[in-house]
C-alpha cells in the first residue's frame, strides 16, 4: 500500500466511526505531500487532519477553488518551489463538495464588480473566465488541475499526481484521479539537430528522383507539335448541324424565312 491508497483508506474508516491511522514512519521516503485546496474557511478544521499527516508532511497551497489555469501558471510556479525547495515528493490537487465558485457566474462576477465601482472596460483581460477560473464542476475542476500538473515543464515527470473531493460536511476524501494508477510517462528526448538531419538525409536516400517530362501541343491545337506515344489518339469530333424545325428541310430554313405579319 502506497502513500495516498493508506490516507484515502484511514479516512474512509475515521469517516465511518471506525479507528483510522496512518503510519508515518512507513512512508517517509513519500513525504511530504504537497497539496492544493480552495479557500473556503470550512476547509480549515479539516487539514492536515483529513489526510491524517503532521503539519511538517503537509505543504498546504491554497487558492480560490483550487484552480489551476494553465501548465504555466503562478499555481504550478508554487507547486514546483514546494518540490524543489520543501522536498515534495507527491503532489494532490484536492477539491471539496458545495464549492462557492462553481456556483458563480460571469453575470455574478460583473455584477460584483459594478457593486465596487470596477467597469469591465477597466479590466485588461481579454477573457475574464479564464482569468478568474470560473467552473461548474468541481470533479472536473480537480481533472483539469491535474492534467496542467502533468503537462507541466516545471514539474517532474516522475512525480505522483493525485485529484481528490474532500465532502465538506464530512471530511471524507475520494479518488477522483489515481496518480499511482496512471503515472504520467517520461518525455522523450529532444532530438539534436544532427541526428535531424541524419534523418532528412537517410530520407532523401530512398526517395525517387522526380524526373520532368515535357508535354507538347497535338497537332489538333495547330501548333504541328509532336503527340507523346502515352497520349490517347483521338478523332476530331463531327460537325456540329443544327437541326431544322419540325416540318421544315435544312433548305427550306435557309431560303424561306417566315416574315411574320408584315409581309
Amino acid at each position: 500500500m502506497r502513500l495516498l491508497e493508506a490516507i484515502i483508506a484511514a479516512n474512509h474508516a475515521a469517516a465511518e466511526g471506525r479507528k483510522g491511522e496512518v503510519h508515518l514512519h512507513e512512508f517517509a521516503e513519500e513525504l511530504p505531500l504537497a497539496a492544493l485546496t480552495c479557500i473556503d474557511p470550512r476547509l480549515n478544521r479539516l487539514f492536515p487532519g483529513a489526510v491524517g499527516l503532521d503539519e511538517d508532511d503537509f505543504i498546504w497551497l491554497r487558492n480560490a477553488g483550487n484552480v489551476i489555469t494553465s501548465a504555466t501558471s503562478s499555481t504550478v510556479r508554487s507547486m514546483a518551489l514546494s518540490i524543489f525547495v520543501k522536498g515534495a515528493k507527491e503532489i494532490a490537487v484536492i477539491g471539496h463538495t458545495d464549492c462557492k465558485l462553481s456556483k458563480f457566474t460571469m453575470m455574478d462576477l460583473l455584477a460584483r464588480l459594478q457593486e465596487h465601482g470596477m467597469d469591465r472596460s477597466m479590466i485588461n483581460q481579454a477573457n475574464l473566465h479564464e482569468f478568474f477560473g470560473l467552473f461548474s464542476s468541481e470533479t472536473q475542476n480537480v481533472i483539469k488541475g491535474v492534467g496542467c500538473l502533468r503537462e507541466s515543464p516545471y514539474i517532474p515527470k516522475k512525480m505522483p499526481v493525485h485529484g481528490l473531493i474532500i465532502q465538506t460536511d464530512t471530511g471524507r476524501l475520494d479518488w477522483v484521479v489515481n496518480g499511482y494508477e496512471a503515472p504520467p510517462q517520461t518525455n522523450s528526448p529532444t532530438p539534436s539537430p544532427k541526428s535531424l538531419t541524419g534523418a532528412f538525409e537517410s530520407l532523401l536516400e530512398k526517395a525517387e528522383p522526380l524526373i520532368p517530362k515535357k508535354w507538347e501541343a497535338p497537332n489538333d491545337f495547330g501548333v504541328g507539335a509532336e503527340v507523346s506515344e502515352h497520349l490517347p489518339k483521338q478523332a476530331p469530333p463531327p460537325p456540329v448541324v443544327n437541326p431544322a424545325p419540325a416540318g421544315m428541310t435544312a433548305a427550306s430554313s435557309l431560303n424561306k424565312r417566315d416574315k411574320g405579319p408584315f409581309r
